[in-house]
């Protein structure tokens, strides 16, 4: 009965984890440090003929080792400012500088790493205050505009 299935992955698993390249910054959500069980610091890595890039937990002496969580108490969002790297992930997903782009991430428990892929990235969605405001007005003004053009 069962010859026809196949076992189910167990090492690469869905990810609730997601980077934001904003400015000059590399911003990952809560989620990402409590996935990778909230190292002190991590490594980037990149695969640009795939155009995905990962981070890995290593130790802070490690080449190129960044700064990454103050430990299990971390609340919000990580912030961490790498201007190489966002200029490289840029230039690999063709963004220009004043966007921000939301990345999903895939955890990897066997390289205890999470891997993201900028072919799966999306703008994020303003929730509130000014930018919400902003994108508000401007769909109004579309549509209007829109319904200007067919009458």
């Amino acid at each position: 009965m069962l010859e026809k299935f196949t076992v189910i992955d167990l090492v690469r698993t869905r990810s609730d984890a997601v980077v934001t390249i904003t400015g000059n910054a590399v911003k990952f959500n809560n989620q990402t440090a409590v996935e990778l069980h909230h190292p002190s610091h991590i490594q980037f890595l990149i695969l640009q003929k795939e155009k995905q890039f990962a981070i890995r937990v290593c130790k802070p002496d490690a080449p190129n080792a960044a700064k990454f969580c103050k430990g299990e108490g971390q609340k919000g969002q990580i912030r961490i400012t790498a201007p190489s790297v966002v200029d490289l992930l840029r230039k690999m997903g063709g963004w220009g500088e004043d966007e921000s782009w939301n990345i999903p991430g895939i955890y990897f428990a066997e390289d205890n790493g999470l891997m993201f892929d900028l072919k799966t990235a999306y703008k994020p969605a303003a929730r509130g205050g000014w930018a919400a405001r902003r994108q508000k007005e401007a769909a109004a003004a579309a549509a209007l505009e829109a319904q200007d053009t067919e009458d």
